[in-house]
């Protein structure tokens, strides 16, 4: 079983960067930027997607639970 794992960046080329480096330059590119590669997260096999965002972010509506980024569970 492996884990998926979606990563958002804020412009296509830093997408395409993270997704590089990250996967050691053994990544694909698919449509609409989105690179794919194997690896693994919290030590089970994963397949990571790293995409990014076109525009601006004109606001953020998370529950207030998860407003508090450094008290918040990633997997959560």
């Amino acid at each position: 079983m492996s884990v998926h794992v979606l990563m958002v960046a804020e412009k296509p080329i830093l997408a395409e960067s993270i997704a590089i480096i990250l996967s050691g330059g053994n990544c694909s590119n698919g449509a609409c930027s989105i690179s794919t590669y194997n690896g693994r997260f919290n030590n089970l096999p994963a397949i990571f997607k790293v995409t990014s965002t076109c525009g601006h972010v004109m606001g953020v509506d998370f529950p207030g639970k998860f407003n508090a980024w450094h008290r918040t569970d990633p997997a959560e």
